[in-house]
Formats: structure tokens, C-alpha cells, sequence
């Protein structure tokens, strides 16, 4: 099948529509509908049935679309895979290239012993790349980096993944300092019943685990408003709990590595705690990828003030 008939179809899947699909993939709209077409015909039944009053442009998924639908994001998603690595793999001749994958709520300890690690591995460059907050998922599916420094809830299971976990850091709320509860000394989730609280997004991604952020569910309590713009970045968070926008939850790692003013971090004890893991995807067998892994185990297991060697 041809990729590029694949991305038309996820994209009209996704939108839901011809029309804002034809918009998102700069098509026009009979361009995109042969498209379409063609695909039905090669494989031989209807993927989509078209509203065909004028400029409606909507549908709805056959079963045989419904089945092709998750198919063809994993094919999409793996001919990204090997165009990326295949990419970094042709970028230098003197080393094997590592794309290694931290966001703002990896521990600057863990990627500092990362670098000092790849030193102690001859033949082997580890590149770091700062992933966007939220975007960490997508970028290690589509291949974009090797491996990936990630925070989850304490006791989370991913099917696609091999997890090693790396440490674990307790969660807390960010209020402005000028706060009542910023003077805590800590906190319980029954204190944050009446704060409103930010958003912070992931909704389109069930792997960022949007209601773990929020502490939700509340047992006995309802939710509190949580208010938006949502933030996409630490910086954003800072500056609209610094603004008096609401208060955040985050992790224990974020006040130990932004020192932000107007800010202060209180924890909070009956909330479980944040776990940070390397994480590769799992049918990533590659030799590098798997030793370099393995080797970052040894390193978590050994404590601070290691031997790398």
C-alpha cells in the first residue's frame, strides 16, 4: 500500500472530515478524495461512507476502515522510525549516533551520569535532545530520538515500552509565594479542595496521564475548577502561578532545577509519587540502543558518586 494514501486516510480519520483534512494536508478536497479511492480499491471495500449532502464533506468509518485505522497509524509511525534512524545513522562515520531523549522533568543528575556514561562506551555518540513537555511519546514513536527519559505514575504498565526505572520523587502543589498555603510546611490533598488548579494539557495523549497531574479523582471532594490556557512548557506553568493564574501539581524535580521567583513548592503528602524511567520502545532489538540501556540500569542501581567506567 502506499504511505502516502495511508497519511490521507489517518488525516481524514482524524478530522473527521474531507474538508479539514484537504485544509491540514494542503489538498484540495478532489485530490484527497481519489486518494481515497484508490486505497478502497487496492484493498477492495469501502474504508469510508461520505454525507454526501453539498459541503457537508463529513463521514463515517466502515469496520474495514475502523480495522485499517490503528494499522496504518503503527505502519505510518515505523517508516518514520527507520527514515529518522536511518538518517542519524548516516550523520557521522566515526560513531555509532544515540539520540537520547530529557525533558524538564528529568533530574539534571540522571542526564549529566547519561553523557558520563556514553564517555565510558567507545564508538558510541549520545546526543541529547530536549523534548517539549507532552510531546515526549510522539517523539520517541516517530523515531526522532532512541531513547527517552520519562516521568509516569508509580506503578504504570506500558504495552509498547521497556521501562527502566531511574528514580522516584514525591509530587506537590506550586502556589504563588505570596500564597496562605505556600507557608505550609506540607500539605494534604484535602487542603487544594477550593484551588483552582492548571491545566496541564496532555488531553489528546492518555500516556501523559492528564489526571494524574490534576490529582484527580478526589475522593470526597469535587473537582476543583481547573482553569487554562494549558501549559505547554514549565516556564508557561511558572509564569501563571507566579501571575496569581492558579496552582499547579508537579513534580519534586521541577523546584530543585527551576529556581523561579514569585513561586514556592509545598509537598503534598498523601499523593503518590512521580517514578522517572529510560524508556525505548520494545521491538527496538538494535545492539547500541539495547546495551546502552542495559548499561544505564547498572548506573541506577549503583546510587550517586558511581564509577563509570
Amino acid at each position: 500500500m502506499d504511505i502516502r494514501s495511508l497519511r490521507h486516510f489517518v488525516a481524514v480519520a482524524d478530522a473527521r472530515s474531507f474538508t479539514g483534512a484537504a485544509v491540514e494536508l494542503r489538498l484540495s478536497q478532489p485530490a484527497l478524495s481519489q486518494s481515497i479511492q484508490r486505497l478502497e480499491k487496492e484493498i477492495g471495500t469501502l474504508l469510508v461512507v461520505r454525507d454526501r449532502r453539498p459541503g457537508a464533506g463529513a463521514f463515517e468509518l466502515t469496520p474495514a476502515g475502523s480495522s485499517l485505522y490503528s494499522d496504518a497509524v503503527a505502519i505510518i509511525a515505523a517508516t518514520e522510525r527507520a527514515r529518522q534512524r536511518a538518517s542519524r545513522a548516516g550523520a557521522t562515520s566515526s560513531a555509532v549516533r544515540l539520540d537520547l531523549g530529557f525533558a524538564s522533568t528529568t533530574p539534571g543528575r540522571l542526564t549529566g551520569e547519561a553523557l558520563r556514561l556514553a564517555d565510558a562506551m567507545p564508538g558510541l555518540e549520545v546526543v541529547p535532545v530536549h523534548l517539549t513537555w507532552g510531546d515526549e511519546h510522539q517523539r520517541l514513536l516517530y523515531g526522532d530520538v532512541d531513547l527517552a527519559f520519562m516521568a509516569y505514575p508509580a506503578g504504570t504498565e506500558f504495552p509498547a515500552y521497556d521501562v527502566l526505572p531511574m528514580s522516584s520523587h514525591a509530587r506537590g502543589a506550586l502556589f504563588p509565594s505570596g500564597h496562605p498555603l505556600a507557608k505550609r510546611a506540607e500539605l494534604i490533598l484535602d487542603d487544594l479542595r477550593d484551588e483552582p488548579i492548571l491545566d496541564p494539557g496532555f488531553a489528546r495523549d492518555p500516556n501523559m496521564h492528564r489526571d494524574f497531574w490534576l490529582a484527580s479523582p478526589r475522593p470526597g471532594h469535587p473537582m476543583p475548577p481547573v482553569i487554562g490556557p494549558p501549559a505547554r512548557a514549565v516556564e508557561e506553568m511558572c509564569a501563571f502561578v507566579a501571575a496569581g493564574k492558579g496552582m499547579a501539581i508537579v513534580s519534586s524535580v521541577m523546584p530543585e532545577q527551576y529556581a523561579t521567583p514569585g513561586v514556592t513548592f509545598v509537598p503534598i503528602r498523601d499523593l503518590g509519587p512521580v517514578e522517572v524511567g529510560l524508556v525505548r520502545l520494545r521491538d527496538d532489538t538494535r545492539r547500541h540502543v539495547v546495551e546502552y540501556a542495559e548499561r544505564m540500569r547498572e548506573v541506577a542501581a549503583l546510587g550517586p558518586q558511581r564509577n563509570l567506567g
